[in-house]
C-alpha cells in the first residue's frame, strides 16, 4: 500500500506546502485570548528571524508529519472512510501525538537563538489548537494526496 508520505511528496508537494503554510498562518491569526497572544507572539518572533519560516518549516516538516501520521492514514484507507479529518478527530490523542512528536523532535534541533525557548513556551497551547483543528488538518492532507 502507498504510504502517506509517498502521496504527499509527489507532484502535489508544492501545493501541499503552500496549503500547510497558509493553514498555519490563518490558524494562528484566528486565535484569541492568552493562547492567541502566545501563538501570535511566537509566530512574530519566528518571522522576524526569517519571513519565509512558515513555508520553509512546512516544506521540511510535512514529509515527517506524513510519516508520523501514516499508521492512521493506513487505518483510514482500509476502513473505507470518506473524511480523513473526521477520522483524525475520532483518534485525537494518537493524531495529536503523531503531529507533536514531529514538532518536538525538530524543536530539539533549532539552532536559531531564542526560537527553541519560544517553542517550549507555546507547546502546550499548540496542542489544544491542534486538537481543535484536526478535521481541517485531515482535510488538507487528504486534499493533497490526489
Amino acid at each position: 500500500m502507498t504510504t502517506l508520505k509517498e502521496l504527499i511528496v509527489s507532484a502535489n508537494f508544492d501545493a501541499a506546502v503552500n496549503d500547510m503554510a497558509s493553514f498555519i498562518t490563518t490558524t494562528v491569526e484566528k486565535q484569541s485570548g492568552l493562547t492567541g497572544m502566545a501563538l501570535k507572539g511566537a509566530l512574530a518572533a519566528a518571522t522576524k528571524v526569517d519571513a519565509d519560516i512558515v513555508a520553509k518549516g512546512s516544506r521540511r516538516l510535512l514529509p515527517e508529519m506524513a510519516d508520523s501520521l501514516d499508521g492512521l492514514w493506513q487505518e483510514y484507507s482500509t476502513s473505507g472512510g470518506s473524511d480523513f479529518g473526521v477520522f483524525l478527530a475520532a483518534n485525537e490523542q494518537r493524531a495529536m501525538d503523531a503531529i507533536l512528536n514531529v514538532a518536538d523532535r525538530n524543536a530539539e534541533t533549532i539552532t536559531v537563538p531564542g526560537l527553541g525557548k519560544v517553542y517550549k513556551g507555546v507547546r502546550g497551547k499548540a496542542s489544544k489548537v491542534i486538537i481543535e483543528e484536526l478535521p481541517a488538518i485531515g482535510a488538507l492532507i487528504e486534499k493533497n494526496t490526489h
